[in-house]
């Protein structure tokens, strides 16, 4: 098993809630498929490589279970969890019900757009440099937005909450697309465009594409479709054990 001893540093700031910051580390580390599936989790060599006790440490452990991320099991303690299809798509089902609805207020409601426009803006360039890591964590931020400016910051956070399953399956496979981010950021145009226009079900359409395009890849059928890393060598990305 890959234990999270091989990760690479990170500092904690004292100061802000450990918890939230371990659980958000781990989290990355899991969707950017850094832990794989099968990855040990190592409480001791963990809490001694951040400088941090293990009580913030288990509510982030807790958390990421809650989410189906990790696992524990008896006699091994917490894993990283397998990949499950029926919670891949479960997740995409419930995260486009609530970003239908998000986006059906705001052409509703018409409300100002312009704290979008930063986040458009580093996109446009990720997408020009085919950077998808960049667009990869801008899209968070601009889905989240979306929601605090339609007055339905929950609804992100349920998403968040019911995503992982997607974002560590579509990291990966989305990156080596060519092209990917350029489309994914023309998607979000689109949305802003039927915001703009005041059709809430054209920009509930346009939402429901766009975070339905993950199951294109047929990432259901990842025990057959993916690269040797993700099947049974469980070897890290980039080929290395």
């Amino acid at each position: 098993m890959i234990s999270v001893s091989k990760s690479p540093s990170v500092a904690i700031d004292h100061a802000l809630p450990i918890a939230s910051q371990v659980y958000d580390y781990l989290r990355m580390r899991i969707v950017q498929n850094s832990l794989l599936p099968g990855a040990k989790i190592s409480e001791t060599v963990l809490s001694q490589q951040l400088k941090i006790s293990r009580t913030p440490l288990r509510a982030a452990l807790q958390k990421l279970a809650s989410e189906g991320l990790i696992q524990t099991r008896p006699q091994v303690g917490s894993i990283v969890a397998e990949w499950n299809n029926a919670q891949l798509l479960e997740a995409v089902l419930i995260r486009a019900a609530l970003e239908m609805e998000v986006v059906r207020r705001l052409a509703e409601t018409k409300p100002d757009l312009t704290p979008l426009e930063p986040v458009l803006t580093i996109q446009k360039r990720a997408a020009e440099l085919d950077d998808y890591a960049t667009f990869f964590s801008q899209d968070e931020i601009f889905h989240a937005k979306l929601a605090r400016i339609a007055e339905l910051p929950t609804a992100w956070k349920l998403a968040m909450s019911i995503k992982g399953h997607v974002d560590r399956q579509r990291y990966t496979m989305m990156s080596e697309i060519p092209k990917r981010s350029q489309r994914a950021f023309e998607e979000h145009l689109k949305i802003i465009e039927e915001i703009r226009t005041g059709s809430p079900s054209s920009a509930a359409r346009a939402m429901r594409d766009h975070v339905n395009s993950v199951l294109e890849l047929g990432l259901q059928d990842h025990e057959t479709d993916l690269p040797t890393e993700f099947g049974q060598t469980k070897k890290p990305l980039g080929g290395k054990s």
